[in-house]
């Protein structure tokens, strides 16, 4: 048919009887047509939901469920802009989640004294030192403007005449200034050390830190699966008054003591914030540093 013939048959049909002709059509639609397309809608409404709470999870941290100490892992995220970037992941340690207890004193235990003819004092180096703890002692995170102590890493040990080590305790310091011979300096205005020291063992420590509160009631803190034990005690410095002595002033010093990998260490601070202090034992948990949140 021409489109000539066609427009006039078309033309021949009047208005009316179009209009019923679509009536007609709308009353005997399919069922199964007014179905799909509510199958069809929320098959969408489906799918953008599950891309939107995909998106959102992967921008949020998760905090495990077997850790209840606050330490959040956030999720890997990709740079959409770079293909060679690698992921990235943050470790999270909350404040809310870290208990100090009161120090009462830090006591240094009296030293045996060895018979020369049993024992020898050996001096280890760096080597000796990583050889015997399987690791390098110095701490992932040192807050800035500190720095390390001349000998850091090495260490005067005792073995017996057979070779079996008998004291084992290594020191490290990282302190804002140093003596000539060596010595942390105290800092002007507040007349303290400024830093922190680290000390090691496998076998024991020496020395140890007396609490307030009695051992059954102190409080730990789990970092990482590992139990830390935070303590705080506020540190007088001089000149005293000569007539009332009455130190010049506080300070703020914070011990940290807890067990890892077989090595048992001891931390003292002084002048240093808390969040800090918690940056430096959760880096040497982690071996990488952490985010703290206050």
């Amino acid at each position: 048919m021409t489109n000539e013939k066609l427009y006039e048959v078309l033309g021949d049909i009047s208005e009316k009887h179009i209009n019923e002709a679509r009536a007609y059509h709308k009353a005997k639609k399919p069922g199964w047509m007014k179905w799909g397309a509510m199958a069809a809608c929320l098959a969408v409404i489906v799918v953008t939901a599950v891309s939107v709470l995909s998106n959102y999870l992967n921008q949020q941290g998760t905090t495990p469920p077997d850790n209840p100490n606050g330490v959040i892992v956030d999720n890997p995220t990709d740079n959409p802009d770079d293909d060679t970037t690698p992921t990235t992941s943050e470790i999270h340690i909350s404040m809310d989640n870290i208990s100090f207890n009161e120090v009462e004193a830090l006591m240094d235990a009296a030293r045996l004294w060895r018979d020369p003819e049993l024992y020898d004092r050996i001096r280890w180096d760096r080597n000796a030192v990583i050889d015997y703890y399987g690791k390098e002692l110095t701490p992932v995170y040192v807050p800035d403007g500190l720095t390390a102590a001349n000998g850091n890493g090495t260490a005067r040990v005792v073995a017996d005449k057979s070779g079996d080590i008998v004291e084992d305790t290594v020191w490290l310091g990282f302190y804002h200034d140093y003596y000539e011979h060596g010595s942390p300096k105290l800092t002007e205005g507040v007349t303290a050390r400024k830093g922190f020291s680290i000390t090691v063992s496998k076998i024991g420590l020496l020395n140890d830190c007396l609490y307030i509160l009695p051992e059954n009631e102190v409080k730990t803190s789990d970092i990482g699966g590992t139990s830390v034990t935070f303590g705080y005690r506020s540190m007088p410095y001089g000149p005293y008054d000569p007539d009332t002595h009455e130190p010049s002033g506080y300070y703020d010093m914070y011990v940290a003591e807890f067990q890892h990998n077989g090595i048992e260490y001891q931390i003292v601070a002084e002048q240093m914030e808390a969040e800090e202090v918690v940056k430096v034992v959760s880096s040497i948990i982690y071996g990488e540093e952490v985010i703290v949140d206050k």
